[in-house]
Parts: C-alpha cells; sequence; structure tokens
C-alpha cells in the first residue's frame, strides 16, 4: 500500500512538468518567411521551439535553402524545433548546417502537412541552415497561367496558318 501512495505522489509530481513540456513544444513563431524569394507574395510563418530566439531568416531559390539567424544566451547544449510547411521548403533535406558546418545529428518527421525538424545546438549557435529539395517556387500562379495561355496561343495562331509578310 505504501508503494503504490509513493507511486501516486511521484507521478503528481512529474504530470505538471510534462504537460508543461508539451505544451511549449511551438512557443514561438516567426513570420513572413520567404518573402526575398520569389515574387514574395507567398510567405509562410515558421513555428519553432528554443531557448534562443529567431531574428531572421532568408530563402535562396537558387540554393534550395531556408537559413536562420539565432540570438539570445543560453548556458547549455539545447534543441531547435522547427516546423517548416511543406510548401515554404520540403525533403528529404539534402543538408542541415550549423554555422556552415554540415550536422548529421537532427531528426526530421512529416507532421499533416508540415515538416517537423528537431537539430541540437550550442550556446554559440548562430546560423542554421536547412538545404532542402524544393523551396518557395519562384514564380506564383499567375506566372503559370500566362504561360499558359501564352502557349495555347501560339499553337492557336500556328494552326491558323503561315504567317504572311
Amino acid at each position: 500500500m505504501l508503494k503504490i501512495v509513493i507511486v501516486a505522489a511521484i507521478v503528481i509530481l512529474l504530470a505538471p512538468m510534462a504537460t508543461s513540456s508539451f505544451a511549449q513544444e511551438y512557443n514561438k513563431t516567426i513570420a513572413g518567411v520567404g518573402k526575398d524569394a520569389g515574387d514574395g507574395a507567398k510567405t509562410f510563418d515558421v513555428q519553432y521551439s528554443s531557448v534562443k530566439d529567431i531574428v531572421s531568416s532568408s530563402v535562396s531559390v537558387k540554393d534550395k535553402s531556408v537559413d536562420f539567424v539565432l540570438v539570445g544566451k543560453a548556458d547549455t547544449n539545447s534543441t531547435l524545433i522547427l516546423k517548416l510547411p511543406t510548401g515554404l521548403i520540403s525533403g528529404p533535406f539534402i543538408g542541415v548546417f550549423e554555422d556552415g558546418q554540415i550536422i548529421t545529428n537532427y531528426t526530421a518527421t512529416n507532421e499533416s502537412g508540415d515538416t517537423v525538424v528537431s537539430i541540437p545546438i550550442t550556446p554559440l549557435s548562430e546560423n542554421i541552415s536547412i538545404v532542402g529539395t524544393t523551396v518557395v517556387p519562384e514564380f506564383g500562379p499567375i506566372a503559370a497561367i500566362v504561360l499558359a495561355a501564352s502557349i495555347v496561343a501560339i499553337v492557336a495562331i500556328t494552326r491558323l496558318g503561315p504567317i504572311r509578310l
């Protein structure tokens, strides 16, 4: 009977810690990620959890990467958890870089239209770069419609007859 009381007391004492860690999983958001790529009309909000803050982000369509700049103090190694929309960047990821050095001890899991990436960081980490297979498209849907209309117009003109000069 005493063992059951002790186990129950431990569970009751540890339960708030477990729920608070899960409740804080994505407690921060950086808005407007992707505004510097493509036509700038398509942006994403990236949710994240970290002891450090993300102060800026940039997307490179050429390198197919998303970069995040971290600031803040940390006394020990920790984990940066990013919830990346697949419209922003999709995998499989080619590489994850911490301050220019490739790292392999990250995890990436798919979660209902998003990719959740857990990256171990050090107190000195300042830049995280994720290279994927695709990033924000360079041109939006209007460019695709204009391209399709141009192709249809060219086919129609050439079908009607030769151009006489």
